[in-house]
């Protein structure tokens, strides 16, 4: 069962380090480094940089986003429990009340909240992941860019000294803009790395959107291990592209790992192993044809949840389920592999992203990483138009009927085809509710600001005014709150529900 103590690590580690500077990026891509003093009437936000004495204003139709504190909220969320909100906002906070017509949320930030029942789509009161281990990408930092003939990192472009510098053949490189990173290069082959962050059991969870068709490999549970150097001379110092759909690299990108290939219409998923003598090999499931309907150029979400420890692994592709294997699927595929090779016994806590097709931009974003406490299903996949459903945190027990309220004694009270129920709030992994009894999801507003909590919690709304302390927000669904700006890692002052539209002008 997940707990409501599970950052008490984030939280120190937070208050020991000093807070960087902000970061204004505007529309037109340059930024701006200083201190956020708040918003104005306008709304124009307020700017203090060390090369001019006084504040000063920007309109925010100029700005894209601030991202606060180098991505890293003073005062993290101390909950993963949460309200998603039929308009796409995750509420953070504590039920402490529910009836026909509303719930009650104890939040941290903006004091009590009683949500419309009408606006809320699903209840987290213990969501299926645990600690959270990594949320961003807010800050470019906490990445690194690799090539086959450059798993260490690539070069610069240009050589440094010498009498006559020529800028050499080098890969090409991830774009990090706001909070999302950008492939646009026309070939294939550099892998953006984060290698640090996933447990032995992880659940990790990112948005995806594409173009001209989606070609993408995603690393996870990945070492690192170097295979040994190609035997001829000068080989490992040639710059060379991965062809394409070609996955011979992968083990020089993520070592001993897991991959995942997404296509537009179709899915595979490979180990990659590296043994001590530096060999490397591939083993793929041969005997799963899992099929995609992605579309040539669109947007997902996409979950992974894996065990790294008895070679678990479950996909869910927009909140539905996609396919599961384990090692034993790969073992009984690949004759080659011992009997002693049947799970991935390397301790492999990375995760990367390698696009494996030409001229394929993508943008990768919304990435948490979190414990998962073994669950695997959710109950997304039974939501229906007449019916609540509620999951237990058991991972295996589900209702569907009618949600009530909660008694005096904190249970959820429930109506269901074969009786009455009483749900204590703390076994409820998640509730969702049925969709005729829900709210038409609002037209997005073009001066709509969205408020990115840490490290769980997107608010958007109206601006109204705002310190560096706190924020006042019209928000459609909540009313008028006023936020501490504690928790808050980003304000995005240009969100779009258009996918083109969010993307970079290069694109």
């Amino acid at each position: 069962m997940i707990r409501h103590t599970v950052m008490p690590w984030l939280l120190l580690t937070i208050a020991a380090a000093a807070a960087p500077e902000d970061l204004l990026r505007f529309t037109n891509g340059d930024q701006l480094r200083g201190q956020f003093l708040g918003l104005k009437k306008g709304p124009q936000a307020i700017w203090r940089h060390d090369d001019v004495s006084a504040p000063v204003e920007f309109k925010t139709t100029r700005i894209r986003h601030i991202v606060l504190h180098g991505g890293r909220a003073l005062k993290p969320i101390g909950t993963l429990s949460h309200l998603v909100l039929v308009n796409g906002d995750r509420v953070p906070g504590t039920v402490t009340a529910l009836d026909a017509d509303s719930i009650t949320l104890d939040t941290g930030y903006a004091g009590v909240l009683q949500v419309p029942r009408k606006q809320v789509s699903m209840l987290a009161p213990n969501p299926l992941g645990g600690r959270i281990y990594y949320h961003g990408p807010f800050d470019e930092d906490d990445w690194k860019m690799a090539h086959p003939s450059f798993p260490d990192g690539l070069p610069p472009s240009v050589p440094a000294g010498g009498e006559k510098e020529e800028e050499v053949e080098s890969p090409g490189r991830w774009v990090f803009s706001g909070s999302a990173w950008y492939w646009r290069q026309k070939h294939p082959g550099t892998a953006l790395i984060h290698k640090s962050g996933m447990p032995d059991r992880s659940v990790l969870r990112f948005e995806i959107a594409w173009k001209n068709r989606l070609n993408l490999a995603v690393g996870f549970h990945a070492d690192f291990a170097r295979p040994a150097a190609d035997d001829e001379p000068g080989e490992k110092d040639k710059p060379r592209a991965l062809a394409h759909m070609d996955s011979s690299d992968l083990p020089r990108l993520f070592g001993n790992s897991y991959v995942l290939q997404l296509y537009s219409n179709y899915l595979t998923l490979l180990r990659t192993r590296v043994d001590d003598d530096g060999k490397f090999s591939i083993q793929r499931d041969h005997r799963s044809n899992n099929s995609l309907r992605l579309g040539d150029t669109g947007q997902a979400r996409i979950e992974l949840r894996s065990n790294r420890v008895s070679g678990a692994v479950s996909l869910f592709v927009n909140d539905e389920f996609a396919a599961q294997w384990s090692d034993l699927d790969l073992a009984e595929s690949n004759a080659a592999i011992d009997a002693d090779e049947t799970r991935f016994a390397r301790k492999g806590q990375g995760f990367g992203f390698v696009v494996q097709g030409d001229d394929s931009p993508v943008r990768v974003s919304d990435i948490i990483v979190s414990e998962w406490n073994g669950m695997p299903d959710s109950a997304r996949s039974l939501q229906g138009d007449e019916n609540d459903t509620v999951l237990m945190a058991n991972g295996t027990d589900r209702y569907a009927g009618r949600v009530g309220g909660l008694d005096p004694q904190g249970r959820i009270l429930f109506e269901g085809k074969h009786g009455s129920f009483r749900f204590p709030l703390d076994e409820v992994a998640e509730i969702r509710f049925a969709r005729k009894q829900q709210a038409a999801a609002p037209e997005h507003a073009a001066d709509n600001i969205v408020i990115r909590l840490g490290p769980i919690g997107r608010i958007s709304g109206q601006p109204v005014s705002g310190d560096g302390a706190a924020l006042e927000i019209l928000s459609s669904a909540l009313g008028k709150l006023n936020l501490s700006m504690d928790p808050v890692v980003m304000i995005d002052f240009n969100a779009s529900n258009q996918i083109i539209n969010d993307w970079d002008a290069d694109f």
